[in-house]
């Protein structure tokens, strides 16, 4: 993030239609919904996956992330133009949860830890299978940020699942020479 410029960040408000508000000394401290007829297009629904290294040295700009996605989630538009919105009524409705909760889409680990160790998992355990690796990621990455408490993470795994359960395409950004 920090040799991209936030691209990551950049790449998550565009997919769910928002846009970046500087202060009058160029900070960004706030976001605004992009109107779906200037976007022209959907909204994408997005769950954010952060690492315990991006928390700890990014927790402004994931609050900035789960303000975005929560605007879209109440956003009074067409779901089927809104796939955050969509799929938040939808998880609201599964895990009996205000839409505000069912639209938290940022998740990383508890503090103070920094892995979901399922590839320790894997290298220690012959035993182990795919289920039991499903449960260790969600269980250690499902820690849900919200920018309505800051800086606090929320034990939310079954939330976390319920999100993942939904994804259709995944990618990790990477800044690398090679």
């Amino acid at each position: 993030n920090i040799k991209t410029y936030g691209e990551s960040l950049a790449q998550v408000l565009a997919l769910v239609g928002a846009r970046p508000v500087p202060d009058s000394l160029g900070r960004v401290n706030k976001v605004q919904l992009i109107p779906l007829e200037e976007l022209g297009r959907p909204r994408v629904d997005v769950v954010c996956n952060c690492s315990g290294v991006f928390r700890d040295l990014f927790i402004n700009q994931m609050n900035l992330l789960d303000r975005a996605i929560k605007m879209a989630a109440e956003a009074d538009e067409p779901v089927e133009r809104n796939f955050v919105r969509k799929h938040a009524l939808e998880q609201a409705a599964e895990l009996n949860i205000p839409l505000r909760e069912a639209a938290t889409r940022v998740f990383s680990n508890a503090a103070g830890s920094y892995s979901a160790n399922v590839g320790l998992a894997v290298e220690n355990g012959a035993s182990v299978d795919e289920t039991q690796l499903q449960e260790q990621f969600t269980k250690r990455k499902g820690f849900a940020l919200s920018s309505d408490n800051p800086g606090a993470l929320k034990e939310s795994s079954e939330l976390f699942k319920s999100s993942l359960a939904k994804v259709d395409v995944t990618f990790q950004n990477l800044d690398s020479s090679e």
